[in-house]
């Protein structure tokens, strides 16, 4: 799919009229909503601040597609369309095949974690069946044995106190006159216990297949040039699916005119 340059004001959208991949997201099944839905996504937006938020989230979306965007180019972002066309623009020189990434990613999947279930991993078997494997192993499953991105990481509560620690033991030990290289060191501790503190997946993968689709979406850059399909309507359910990572909002709340930073309130 081509696409056209429309006409940019900042800090405003596209109208729908000129976006090349209307038509497209006319077409998903998750674009088939009512009204009410398709008018919130039209004046939502994904939440981010701007605290470098929205730099994890380009990050991110580099990263599963596999590809660098310009400075230039982001800053002239402000909503989903114009990102997700910066993709669309690349999809001509990105490999693409034949085969379902998703189903790429089912079998892949399934071969590395068979062995750590006792029953047979099919798309609706429930994660409870890999409960026997702490998350940061199959993190590590997923990336080192099957090449693949995991999905993201979703620090416990003891993680979120081990990194609070890192951070307030060092000055507190030299607040009450410790020297700094007791003080210093005691960061160190903070750090391995965050590392060893367990991490959970996100609470939207209940069952086996929502693990598959999130971590095709992640590696669909990768699995692209193994021999994924990869054209429009593959990359805006990938690109999407990335995007619900870093929002509130549901992946079929996501719309081109929803806007990548959240609105700032005017103070009389």
């Amino acid at each position: 799919m081509q696409v056209t340059a429309a006409k940019y004001s900042p800090g405003t959208g596209y109208f729908l009229s000129q976006l090349p991949w209307r038509s497209l997201l006319a077409e998903l099944p998750s674009w088939q909503a009512d009204g009410d839905k398709r008018e919130n996504c039209m004046t939502s937006s994904l939440g981010l601040v701007g605290d470098l938020d929205d730099v994890d989230l380009i990050e991110d979306v580099e990263a599963a597609f596999g590809v660098r965007l310009g400075d230039d180019e982001i800053e002239r972002c402000s909503t989903v369309g114009h990102l997700f066309e910066l993709i669309e623009a690349r999809l001509p020189d990105m490999p693409s095949g034949k085969s379902c990434a998703t189903a790429m990613c089912f079998y892949r999947l399934r071969r590395a974690l068979q062995p750590h279930s006792a029953i047979a991993l099919k798309p609706k078997t429930s994660i409870a069946a890999l409960e026997t494997v702490p998350v940061r192993k199959l993190h590590e499953i997923i990336e080192t044995e099957c090449g693949l991105r995991p999905p993201e990481q979703i620090i416990t509560l003891w993680g979120c106190l081990a990194l609070l620690l890192v951070l307030a033991l060092p000055f507190g030990l030299f607040a009450i006159g410790m020297p700094w290289w007791v003080a210093l060191p005691s960061a160190a501790i903070g750090i391995g216990l965050y590392r060893l503190a367990p991490i959970q997946l996100p609470g939207e993968v209940e069952k086996f297949g929502d693990l598959v689709r999130i971590v095709a979406s992640r590696s669909i850059g990768a699995l692209a040039g193994q021999g994924a399909r990869l054209g429009p309507k593959e990359a805006w359910q990938a690109f999407t699916d990335v995007l619900s990572d870093h929002t509130q909002l549901s992946k079929d709340e996501i719309g081109p005119e929803t806007l990548l930073l959240a609105p700032k309130k005017v103070v009389a």
